[in-house]
């Protein structure tokens, strides 16, 4: 029976992420680091005591806001853009394995790799109907 790939789990796209999203990250990170800073040096004159106080408070919790948010973003985006290389991976080893009974499952999100999906499982069906002929004929 046919064992469907289907995607990849998160864990797996860990690794892409500083590859595919570090430079956005750092970008990213900079620019909001900056303008925290920034804004807070521009009104630290004009605040004193415990409005500055209060003011770093809501600036410090916002940046962290921001930042778990762009973390969160990039782990989401390399999700998405590893899932189906991972998956594609894993059926190229299965068929080097000698598994010709290997199908592949895109997410339907992926909706830009279907042409891919059936080419791969229209080929494998191919090369599946071929080996059976082979075993027939000897």
């Amino acid at each position: 029976m046919a064992r469907a790939i289907r995607g990849a789990a998160v864990k797996l796209t860990y690794p892409y992420v500083l590859r595919y999203m570090g430079l956005w990250l750092v970008v990213t990170t900079l620019v909001v680091l900056v303008f925290t800073v920034t804004s807070y040096f521009l009104l630290a004159d004009r605040l004193a005591g415990a409005e500055l106080r209060r003011f770093a408070i809501i600036l410090f919790a916002q940046m962290v806001c921001v930042m778990l948010a762009l973390v969160a973003l990039a782990l989401f985006t390399t999700h998405r853009l590893a899932g189906p290389f991972i998956a594609l991976k894993r059926a190229f080893d299965d068929v080097k394995a000698g598994d010709l009974t290997r199908r592949l499952r895109i997410r339907r999100a992926d909706g830009h790799l279907l042409a891919v999906e059936t080419a791969f499982n229209e080929m494998m069906e191919s090369l599946e109907a071929k080996e059976k002929k082979k075993g027939a004929a000897a």
